[in-house]
Order: C-alpha cells, then sequence, then structure tokens
C-alpha cells in the first residue's frame, strides 16, 4: 500500500482515503487524530509517521474484510441426509 512504511505520501494517503471512501473527519476520527493534523499529513506540511501508516493500512485491511464478508452468499437452507439402506 504505502511505498516507504517509515514516511507514506500524501498521495499515497490520499489514495487510502478514496479507497475506503473516507472523508477527512472519518479518517482523522479512524485514526485517533484531530482533523488539523490529518491535514497537515494530506497536504505534505507534515509527514505522517509509521504509527500512522501502519494504522491506516490495518484499517485499510480490516475495510477490504467487511467487503468480502457481505460478498458471501451465505445460505440458510438446512440438507438433512436419510441414508437408504
Amino acid at each position: 500500500m504505502f511505498q516507504n512504511i517509515n514516511k507514506p505520501a500524501p498521495v499515497e494517503i490520499k489514495d487510502w482515503m478514496h479507497e475506503i471512501n473516507f472523508s477527512v473527519n472519518q479518517a482523522s476520527v479512524a485514526l485517533g487524530i484531530s482533523k488539523r493534523q490529518f491535514s497537515r499529513f494530506l497536504s505534505g506540511e507534515t509527514e505522517a509517521k509509521k504509527v500512522h501508516a501502519l494504522a491506516m493500512q490495518m484499517i485499510w485491511l480490516l475495510h477490504e474484510n467487511q467487503k468480502e464478508e457481505k460478498n458471501k452468499i451465505i445460505s440458510n437452507e438446512k440438507k438433512i441426509k436419510i441414508p437408504i439402506k
């Protein structure tokens, strides 16, 4: 997801937001930081740290897992096997 996990680029963070359909507010709440700080990451004024990149990857993984679960077809049909002698 990130080329350099220690210093994710602002473009990569924007791609992450777009991929999981997060706004600045939703992303900042998910990461536990202020909107102002998150906006600094997006503008490149402040570099995001490794802990932020790892948290973003975890959120992305959870989002992907939820998508997979929604796509699974869950059958509620019960089958009974009766052995024939």
